[in-house]
């Protein structure tokens, strides 16, 4: 291809110096040194392929035949953009991505971005300089070189193939129903059609009825047919044949096949020869007449490539002549020639020089050049064309009686289709203010000075009463049929068979000319004066001042539309209730910013025009907000996006919705009027595909994997994400959520990327949907699943033995704390002990020494006296009883001093006391020891001999116990006393009393308890015996018999 290749060198010049301006790769904006190149695995988006099947067969929306190319939304990217030039090829794969081949390398677009593809480590592409492209339904992407190679990339991996071994240039790659693959390659060597089954190529020639030689163009039909064009004619492969036929079909060297939407089969032959459908009887079975005459001789079939849309509209590139297409549903069928329609680098192409075209899944056209990108789209919107895009007077609109509509311009009048050009009817020569069409039809413009009637492309001025001239603004239709003005400064003047006269009361004899006048359908006549309002109803008049009653601003348009009143301000939209006006300002509603037009569309819907675009409400949801105003407003916004050639004109009090009579709506904006049909809004059906693009974390980026593994100790990642809706990518939404760290969906906008950071090791799952620019959603998304493995300072074993460590630090605390508390015990009880026996020192060497010297006295003086003396007997009983008070002193004191005692000295201690009561009445009284007896701290043992004497006389001798149980269990961790009997028990209320009044059993317990630091309880009911227990820690009860005890030794955690 001698043409491609010069123009190729004629812009390499350009390419080099637009390298450094290009998209660059993956990952180097990202912080990291990722790319597009995958690293083994499964796709995340395999599912997609599935859907995007599936969606091939929904309604997506299409470019409307009806329309001129100009009419429909074009944008460019260009090198400026990050587009890669020289764009030679263009395939849209099945996850949604359009992938673009150029002279400088494989790239992808997801409609906001392109990124170069990078193989991954170890694979490469075999050259740079890329001729075609080819999506596979499966998946796979064919890419054909300029040097001759075919490459595939599958799930990330690329491998390269040598079809001819000869570097036959591969002009095109077309996939068959059966998953074959067929190249079309140039004549160099042993170029020619190859073909691809079984994982290995074939050069297709004579042995299958192919001549040798160069094909330029194959085509795989949907029957199952294989067609091929040669310098010379147009061979096919029917469905189940093993040898290609020739054709009658005439092909130079440039030729293109194409089959069109409803399975026709057309020819671009080359040279000067027209693009045709091919002859009905070579056409796949059952399409019956061709739709469509020849195209017109004037464009031969020289393109670079050649596409029919899905309504069987023809687009075509042209080397250094830009785009041109055909569309016969506008102009019928049965002509020798159909208009055509052209589109180059002045109308806004991004280049002369264009290729690759392609029609994406939801039915916009992509265009490649050499200079960057292009894409044509639907819109809802149509802007007027013919119109200038600025007025400095503005713009002003009123319906025809046709659908057309009359726009004034500073110094011209329009006539507006939706279908042709503005025609111009005539110029003006002063500066018009207002424009009307009457019921008759009849046009009426206002200008600064009067007012003038438009007879046939002629305006003519009238005569108001008294000569009176001024700015006319306001019109108005009265309810019974009069057509009246109103003149500023003047007042208001109404039509008449005899000429323009004053008009009659009422408004005859207003003081001040409104700047707007309606009837409403109560026959009520509004007056707009910005600031207030005034409603005349036969003879009652009421006024609404705009800051009290309306709170909208300064009142810019009042409209009737059906049974209800509206009122258009800065700040708002208000609606007369029959009583008073309800509002809804902008700062709560942001859609209603500068309103300055409404109407109601065919459709049923309220349109309005401000500030953020043109607004469509639902009537009730319109109720719904004036109902509530704190609510929601449900609405749906156009904007430039949708074809809108501008925002709301500001001018005010000129209404900028317009009504015409075939349905439509017109829009009056800041750069021009543009309409749109209510009953024919095209919407996007098809949710859009979900990528995962990449994962960058620390430095690393990683991509194409549905689990990918991080280093030990990431705590941070950036995730990027991709809806492939190509139409407005600017209005696709998103939501993500990483599982077990966002509490539930984040709504992120429009931004494609999440950020994490503060992450512990774990398994993490991260989900994204999307919502294409129609806000359909698609609910299944996108998944990832990241796994984080745990540094050795993160794992389960390093946490278990932190935890080990910190349960043995703090028993070691609780252990040395228990030490220091005995200790602290033990001294208090050694004071306690070397107090008691200095007192029993003090007690022996004083008042039992006197005692008994007294003793001694009183028994000398008995011995002088006779025996038969009368005292003698009393004085000697006296003797007696201090004999037994003295031993009974020498026996306290001897407990004072007390010392260590025999092991078993407890058990024997308390049956010794229940021997010894005087009031065992014949009970059973049983002792249980369980553990290994150990000596007590004598000062401890004497205070649990005290509690212990105290319960088991008390079942004794009160409860009348039949039997009592005491229980002595020396335990490693403390030592316990327990006393059971089954006497008659002691009443609840006694014990939180603690006794009987004046009796202390009960409160001496308790307090020899506390003062060693035991736990002590009492248990009884009436008639169930009683129940005394007392425990004491070992590290308080137990006698030490040495020191320096293993810090962690056995014994010393027990407690022993």
């Amino acid at each position: 291809m001698p043409e491609r290749g010069e123009a190729r060198l004629h812009f390499r010049v350009c390419r080099t110096l637009a390298a450094r301006r290009m998209a660059a790769p993956i990952g180097k904006d990202l912080r990291g040194d990722g790319d597009i190149g995958i690293r083994g695995g499964k796709r995340v988006g395999a599912w997609l392929i599935g859907a995007l099947m599936l969606a091939t067969i929904l309604p997506a929306r299409a470019l409307d035949p009806e329309r001129k190319l100009a009419q429909l939304h074009h944008t460019a990217w260009t090198i400026e953009d990050g587009a890669p030039p020289d764009v030679w090829a263009l395939a849209q794969s099945a996850d949604g991505f359009l992938w673009l081949g150029t002279g400088g390398g494989l790239y992808r677009f997801d409609g906001v971005r392109f990124e170069e593809f990078r193989p991954a480590p170890g694979e490469r592409l075999p050259s740079a300089n890329i001729n075609s492209l080819y999506a596979a339904p499966g998946g796979d992407l064919w890419i054909g070189f300029e040097a001759g190679q075919i490459s595939r990339l599958r799930g990330g991996r690329l491998k390269t193939f040598s079809p001819t071994g000869s570097g036959a240039s591969v002009f095109q790659i077309a996939g068959d129903r059966n998953g074959g693959i067929w190249a079309a390659t140039t004549s160099r060597g042993q170029g020619g059609l190859t073909h691809f089954a079984g994982g290995r190529w074939t050069i297709v020639g004579p042995e299958r009825g192919l001549p040798p030689g160069g094909v330029s163009s194959v085509l795989a039909a949907r029957d199952g047919s294989v067609w091929a064009a040669t310098a010379g004619w147009l061979w096919v492969l029917r469905p189940k044949a093993q040898r290609f036929e020739r054709t009658r079909e005439r092909a130079l060297d440039r030729a293109r096949i194409f089959q069109a939407r409803d399975g026709r089969i057309w020819l671009s032959p080359g040279g000067s020869l027209p693009i045709h459908a091919i002859a009905d009887a070579l056409q796949p079975p059952g399409l019956g007449v061709s739709p469509m005459a020849p195209v017109a001789p004037g464009v031969e079939g020289s393109g670079e490539q050649l596409w029919v849309d899905r309504d069987n509209v023809f687009w075509g590139a042209r080397r250094g002549g830009g785009i041109f297409r055909i569309a016969p549903a506008r102009h019928g069928t049965g002509s020798t020639g159909l208009p055509i329609e052209r589109f180059t680098l002045a109308d806004g192409l991004s280049s002369d020089i264009a290729s690759p075209l392609l029609e994406d899944r939801e039915g916009n056209i992509w265009v490649g050049t050499n200079l960057g990108l292009d894409r044509f789209r639907a819109t809802n919107a149509i802007a007027a064309s013919g119109l200038p895009t600025t007025s400095r007077q503005g713009f002003q609109a009123a319906a025809d009686k046709d659908g057309a509509v009359f726009v004034v311009t500073g110094d011209r009048l329009f006539k507006v289709h939706p279908d042709r050009n503005a025609e111009v009817i005539t110029r003006l020569e002063q500066r018009p203010r207002s424009i009307h069409v009457d019921r008759a039809g009849s046009v009426w413009i206002g200008f600064d000075r009067g007012i003038a009637h438009l007879d046939g492309m002629r305006l003519r001025f009238v005569t108001l009463p008294g000569g009176a001239s001024g700015a006319v603004f306001g019109w108005l239709e009265t309810p019974g049929g009069l057509l009246c003005a109103s003149v500023l400064g003047q007042g208001i003047y109404c039509d008449s068979p005899t000429g323009w006269v004053r008009a009659p009361a009422p408004l005859g004899t207003l003081q001040r000319a409104p700047i707007q006048m309606i009837a409403d359908n109560a026959n009520r006549l509004w007056l707009n004066y910005e600031d207030q309002l005034v409603m005349l109803d036969g003879a009652q008049r009421r006024v609404f001042e705009a800051k009290q009653d309306l709170a909208i601003g300064s009142i810019e348009i009042v409209t009737s539309l059906d049974d209800k009143v509206y009122a258009l301000g800065d700040f708002g939209l208000a609606w007369f209730d029959g009583r008073r006006f309800r509002t809804l300002r902008s700062d709560r509603h942001p859609a209603l910013s500068r309103i300055s037009g409404i109407a109601k569309g065919a459709d049923g819907a309220i349109w309005l025009n401000g500030l953020k675009g043109v607004v469509r409400i639902q009537p009730a949801d319109l109720a719904s907000a004036f109902a509530g105003p704190d609510g929601d407003l449900r609405a749906t916004l156009f904007d430039l996006d949708d074809g809108l050639p501008g925002v709301a004109q500001q001018d005010s009090n000129i209404p900028t919705v317009i009504s015409a009579s075939d349905g439509r709506l017109w829009f009056v904006t800041s750069h021009g009027v543009a309409s749109i049909d209510p009953r024919n809004l095209s919407q996007n059906p098809l949710p859009p595909p979900v990528s995962i693009v990449r994962l960058v974390a620390g430095g690393q980026s990683f991509a194409g994997l549905a689990t990918i593994e991080l280093p030990a100790g990431t705590s941070s990642f950036q995730i990027d994400y991709a809806a492939l809706s190509l139409s407005i990518p600017e209005r696709v939404r998103f939501r993500y959520q990483l599982e077990t760290v966002d509490p539930g969906w984040v709504d992120p906008g429009r931004r494609r990327q999440a950020f994490y950071t503060g992450l512990g090791p774990g398994r993490y799952r991260f989900r994204v949907i999307a919502a294409n620019n129609d806000g359909v959603w698609n609910d299944i998304g996108a998944t990832l699943t990241v796994v984080i493995p745990p540094t050795f300072l993160q794992s389960i074993w390093f946490k278990i033995m932190i935890a080990g460590a910190l349960l043995a630090g703090a028993w070691w605390l609780y252990s040395m704390r228990m030490r220091q508390i005995a200790a602290t015990i033990r001294l208090q009880l050694e004071e306690r002990l070397r107090e008691r026996e200095r007192i029993a020192r003090e007690l022996h060497d004083t008042l039992l020494q006197g005692f008994q010297g007294l003793v001694y006295r009183f028994q000398s003086a008995i011995n002088q006296l006779p025996k038969s003396h009368r005292a003698r007997a009393d004085l000697e009983e006296a003797l007696d009883l201090a004999d037994v008070a003295l031993a009974e002193g020498r026996d306290r004191v001897r407990n004072l001093r007390t010392g260590p005692v025999d092991d078993h000295d407890v058990a024997q201690h308390f049956a010794n006391i229940a021997a010894q009561s005087d009031a065992a009445n014949g009970g059973a009284f049983q002792i249980v020891t369980e553990g290994r007896p150990r000596a007590l701290q004598p000062v401890v043992r004497t205070e649990i001999f005290r509690i212990g004497d105290e319960a088991i006389l008390n079942a004794i001798r009160h409860s009348h116990a039949q039997k009592t149980v005491v229980n002595i269990v020396y335990h490693p961790r403390e030592f316990r006393l327990h006393i059971d009997d089954d006497g008659i028990g002691i009443a609840p209320d006694l014990i939180e009393q603690g006794g009987r009044h004046n009796h202390f059993g009960m409160i001496g317990m308790r307090e020899r308890a506390e003062v060693i630091r035991g736990r002590f309880s009492i248990a009884s009911r009436p008639g169930s015996g009683t129940q005394v227990t007392l425990s004491v820690p070992a590290s308080i009860a137990y006698l030490q018999k040495g020191k320096g005890k293993r810090l962690f030794g056995c014994r010393a955690l027990l407690g022993k």
